[in-house]
């Protein structure tokens, strides 16, 4: 019998590596003899660097880089030396959580630490570049992120404008030519699975802005700054495409997706699909007796682009079964029962605090996994 483990991380408890750690110790008490494959997995959020570097024997690169409001700050990027291929997480330098609660305003806030990892990656040899998206501080479109990158914003003086979203309507010139230069020969995966258009009631200043300290006015701003930014984008002929404000992932991030649409010709996919294709996971999937999947919590949501979902559509198509472990479950968790998980099972065996929970994780998902192999055991005997 072949196993194949392959899970999301458990947030802020257990890297997608140390899950499937666990789960495997407590299957092989009772399949000693089972051939096991962990794969570490994510959906493009937070832990993909981590799943995609363990799953690639990749390394961590610790970079220097600026916070949104341009304060020096530890980061990080992942980097597959065989493949030359870097994974950066947009939240490792521009996201929200780097803030304190008094310091969120998306007029002020720029994604050029973002550029800077993508600046260093470039450097350290990389031609393709997955980057995720998720978890924003921002909603400068993607402005800062191409200032790191060379591009020139100038105002009417031709001096180049300062970064945040403010200062958006002195754009008076775009200079890409060493943007263009840099990136010849170098391939861009945007792990986007939001829908969100760059303007309008859908967009991104509506959308996102209030949770990055926006008010009802400023929301109203800077959608109008997008807009007229978008406008001026066009009228330039910056993207071969037409429109680019308009295609679904243009509003990701504040308008970064928009940015690496427009000026990067980036393509924005499935942040499972980007990782499932890195590991060759159908492939592990085709040749697997069971394949068991997980992430921290399940529960209505998790239909929308999450890991266990996409390993169990996969598993659906060649006919293997697929149960899901999950450290809770949540409102209308039973969903994922008709989206090719076969059985769902959570480690929270008693009620606690969740740092008591969180403690124990390593302990109770070993445990779960354990009684979850021996029902299997009984239905084989």
């Amino acid at each position: 019998m072949k196993i194949l483990i392959a899970s999301d991380s458990f947030k802020e408890t257990l890297s997608s590596k140390k899950v499937a750690k666990h789960i495997k110790i407590g299957f092989k008490k009772v399949f000693p003899e089972a051939s096991y494959l962990c794969i570490p997995l994510a959906d493009g959020g937070e832990g993909t660097v981590k799943a995609l570097v363990a799953a690639k024997n990749g390394k961590i690169i610790n970079v220097k880089v600026l916070n949104p409001l341009q304060k020096e700050i530890n980061s990080f990027y992942g980097y597959i030396k065989k493949d030359k291929t870097a994974i950066i997480e947009m939240a490792s330098a521009s996201g929200l959580e780097l803030l304190k609660e008094k310091e969120k305003n998306p007029m002020n806030t720029s994604t050029y630490g973002f550029g800077q990892l993508i600046n260093h990656a470039i450097k350290k040899g990389a031609k393709k570049l997955i980057l995720g998206i998720g978890g924003s501080a921002t909603n400068d479109a993607g402005i800062g992120m191409l200032q790191a990158l060379g591009v020139k914003f100038l105002d009417k003086n031709k001096k180049e404008i300062k970064w945040g979203a403010i200062h958006i309507p002195q754009i008076k010139y775009i200079n890409t030519k060493k943007l263009n230069k840099k990136f010849k020969d170098i391939k861009i995966e945007v792990a986007c699975d939001v829908k969100n258009t760059l303007c309008g009631p859908r967009g991104a200043s509506f959308t996102f802005a209030k949770q990055k300290g926006a008010n009802k006015k400023m929301i109203k701003t800077l959608d109008k700054y997008l807009y007229n930014f978008s406008i001026f984008c066009e009228k330039k002929n910056i993207s071969k495409i037409s429109n680019t404000k308009e295609i679904e992932g243009s509003g990701a991030a504040g308008g970064l997706g928009f940015a690496l649409i427009t000026f990067l010709n980036a393509e924005l996919k499935s942040g499972f699909d980007i990782v499932a294709n890195e590991v060759n996971l159908e492939k592990h999937i085709k040749e697997a007796s069971l394949v068991i999947t997980g992430e921290g919590k399940i529960d209505k949501q998790s239909i929308y682009g999450k890991t266990p979902i996409g390993v169990a559509k996969l598993a659906k198509k060649h006919n293997i079964k697929t149960i899901a472990i999950a450290g809770c479950l949540d409102n209308d968790y039973e969903i994922v029962l008709e989206h090719g998980v076969d059985a769902v099972f959570d480690i929270t065996i008693k009620s606690a605090s969740f740092n008591k929970l969180k403690k124990d994780t390593k302990k109770n998902l070993e445990l779960c996994s354990y009684n979850i192999a021996k029902c299997l055991k009984m239905n084989i005997s």
